[in-house]
């Protein structure tokens, strides 16, 4: 087992019990997959950012969050609402910013 998954899990451990009351039963954290979303899921709700990159961490390095599933994630996320870029040669291509004369 990877020593720093280990750590982390120690901290969110400590921390989870302190802002919420909840007991992370470790031994189940590494047998159970879907306890362990539980107990990450539970670290990323809270406010404090400690528990939040400690979790997001913890499923990097297990393997569970992918680059791949991340990219078609983004590939496949709908377009944002700004305006089209301006065409080449229109008023609107122009800096308008800097000093006028």
């Amino acid at each position: 087992m990877d020593p720093v998954v280990i750590q982390l899990l120690a901290r969110i451990k400590i921390r989870l019990r302190q802002e919420k009351g909840v007991a992370v039963n470790t031994q189940r954290f590494f047998t159970d997959p879907a306890y362990a979303c539980q107990v990450l899921d539970a670290a990323e709700d809270c406010e404090d950012l400690d528990l939040v990159t400690g979790s997001l961490e913890i499923r990097n390095r297990l393997g569970w969050i992918q680059a791949d599933s991340l990219q078609s994630a983004t590939a496949s996320a709908p377009a944002s609402k700004s305006s089209p870029a301006p065409e080449k040669g229109s008023k609107t291509d122009r800096y308008m910013f800097g000093a006028r004369s």
